[in-house]
C-alpha cells in the first residue's frame, strides 16, 4: 500500500482476555504435525505484546480499521459477524455485565471523529477511496451503541458515516461497469480494496434488523464480482494486485492483496447470510458464489506454502521473499472457512421470503452455483502457518518477523501494523476453530 495519512492512536483502553489452555482437541479433526500440536494456544503475555504494537502504530486509514476489525474479533468474538450476536450487535454496550463493552474498537471510531478535519467526505482524509471505509464498521458500531454511552452522547457518528457512503457510492471514480476505484485521484483497482469498501457497505445495510437495506447489501456483492472479474488471473487461480491507471500497476498475484480479499469476502457472505433477506433465492446465490471464491483463494495460495510453512510475497515468484503476515491472514480465513458450519446460522427466525426483492433486481430464475470445497490438506496448511507465525512473534516486543514492507508492497519490512492486526485475526479463528471441533467431538 501507499503510505497514507494518520496519526498514532493514544489512550486506547484495551481488553486483554486470556487464552484457554487445550493441550489437546478430541475428535477425528485433530491433526498432529511433527514438532508441534494444534491445540497449543498463544501464550497470553506474547498476545497481549502482539495487541499492544498493533495498538500503539496503527496510524494509517486501513490499519486503523484493521485494528478495530482485529480487536472486535479477538476481545468481542461473540460481535463479530464471526460471533453468536452477528448483525446487529446488543444496542447497549452494558449489556451482560459489561462484557460487550467493546472498549477498544469503540476507541478507534472516537479517534477517527477527533482526528478527521472538517470538509472531508471520507471518514480520513487520504489518497485512497477505499482505505477510509475500512473504518466503516467500528463507527456503525459506535453509533449503533452510542445511547448507551454517556461519555459518546455528543459524539456526531451519523454524518461523517452518511458522507463516507455518499463519496464512495456517488462521487468516488469508478470503472464504466461501476467498479470503485481503491484511489481517489485515478480509477484503479487494488485486491486489498475487498477488504476496506464492501464489507462497509453490507454492515450499514444489514445493521436495522429485520428492515434491511437490500440494494445496500447487494451492491457489496456486486462490488467483489466486479473486483474478481478485473483482477482474477485464470491461469493461476488467484487475484492480480492491481490493475486500471496510469502508473502504479502490479499483475503480480501479491499474497497479502489475495488475503485481504478472501477476509473481506468472507464479512460480507456472513452480513449478508444473517439478514432477513439473506434465505432470498438471489442473495443464497451471491452467498454460494463468494463462499466458493474465498475457498477459490484459500486453496489456490496454499499450493504455493514453502515446507516451512511461510508463504512467499508473492506466491508463485521462488525469488521472492517469506512475509509472515499474509501467512497469518490466510491461516485465519482458512480456520473460518474450516468451520463455515458455524457461521452460515441464516436470517433471524420468522424471516419472511419477499418476492418483490429478486424482481427488484430483474432476477427471475435463479440458480444456485456448485460448491467449491476446500482441499483436504489446507487444514493442516492452516496449522503448519500458524506454527510459523507463532515462531516468527518476537518474544520480547511482540513484534512479527519477516514481513513485507507495508508502505511498499514489493520490498522486505521490518514492522507491520497491518501484520500485528492479521496475528489477532488469525488467533481468534483458531480459537473459534478450536471450539468448533471441541463441541463437534
Amino acid at each position: 500500500m501507499i503510505l497514507r495519512v494518520g496519526l498514532l492512536i493514544v489512550g486506547f483502553a484495551t481488553s486483554f482476555t486470556s487464552c484457554l489452555p487445550v493441550s489437546e482437541l478430541p475428535g477425528s479433526r485433530h491433526i498432529e504435525i511433527e514438532g508441534f500440536s494444534t491445540g497449543i494456544p498463544l501464550p497470553k503475555h506474547l498476545l497481549d505484546l502482539v495487541r499492544a504494537r498493533a495498538i500503539g502504530t496503527s496510524k494509517a486509514s486501513w490499519e486503523l480499521g484493521t485494528l478495530a476489525q482485529a480487536l472486535l474479533e479477538i476481545d468481542w468474538p461473540q460481535l463479530s459477524v464471526y460471533g453468536t450476536h452477528g448483525v446487529p450487535p446488543p444496542r447497549s454496550v452494558k449489556d451482560n455485565g459489561g462484557i460487550n463493552n467493546i472498549t477498544s474498537v469503540l476507541a478507534v471510531a472516537d479517534h477517527t471523529i477527533a482526528i478527521r478535519p472538517p470538509g472531508v467526505m471520507s471518514l480520513m482524509q487520504d489518497g485512497s477511496s477505499g482505505d477510509p471505509a475500512s473504518i466503516g464498521v467500528p463507527m456503525l458500531i459506535a453509533n449503533w451503541t452510542q445511547l448507551s454511552r454517556p461519555d459518546a452522547w455528543k459524539n456526531d457518528y451519523n454524518t461523517p458515516l452518511r458522507q463516507q457512503m455518499d463519496y464512495i457510492l456517488n462521487l468516488a471514480p469508478k470503472t464504466p461497469d461501476g467498479a470503485i476505484s481503491h484511489r481517489s485521484e485515478i480509477v484503479q483497482l487494488w485486491s486489498d480494496s475487498v477488504f476496506m469498501v464492501p464489507p462497509f457497505i453490507a454492515y450499514y445495510g444489514a445493521l436495522h434488523q429485520p428492515h434491511v437495506h437490500s440494494w445496500l447489501l447487494y451492491h457489496s456483492y456486486e462490488q467483489i464480482r466486479l473486483y474478481r472479474n478485473y483482477l482474477y488471473d485464470p491461469q493461476k487461480g488467484l487475484w492480480k494486485h492491481i490493475v486500471g491507471g496510469p502508473w502504479g500497476t502490479d499483475d503480480g498475484v501479491w499474497s497479502t492483496g489475495n488475503a485481504w480479499a478472501a477476509a473481506g469476502i468472507m464479512r460480507v457472505l456472513l452480513t449478508i447470510n444473517q439478514t432477513t433477506v439473506g434465505h432470498q433465492p438471489m442473495f443464497m446465490a451471491a452467498q454460494r458464489n463468494l463462499q466458493n471464491w474465498a475457498t477459490e483463494i484459500v486453496n489456490n495460495l496454499w499450493q504455493h506454502q514453502q515446507a516451512n510453512g511461510t508463504l512467499l510475497n508473492y506466491p508463485d515468484d521462488p525469488t521472492s521473499f517469506a512475509d509472515s503476515a499474509s501467512t497469518a491472514l490466510l491461516a485465519a480465513i482458512t480456520y473460518r472457512l474450516t468451520a463455515i458450519s458455524e457461521y452460515l446460522r441464516g436470517p433471524p427466525k420468522g424471516a419472511t421470503r419477499d418476492p418483490t426483492v429478486n424482481a427488484q433486481f430483474g432476477a427471475t430464475n435463479v440458480t444456485i452455483p456448485p460448491l467449491v470445497a476446500l482441499r483436504p490438506d489446507t487444514l493442516k496448511s492452516a496449522h503448519k502457518a500458524r506454527h510459523l507465525v507463532l515462531q516468527s512473534l518476537n518474544t520480547t516486543s511482540g513484534w512479527l518477523m519477516n514481513v513485507v514492507d507495508p508502505y511498499k508492497f514489493g520490498s522486505r519490512g521490518t514492522e507491520s501494523p497491518e501484520g500485528q492486526n492479521f496475528v489477532l485475526m488469525m488467533e481468534s479463528a483458531w480459537r473459534a476453530w478450536r471450539d468448533w471441533v471441541i463441541d463437534r467431538a
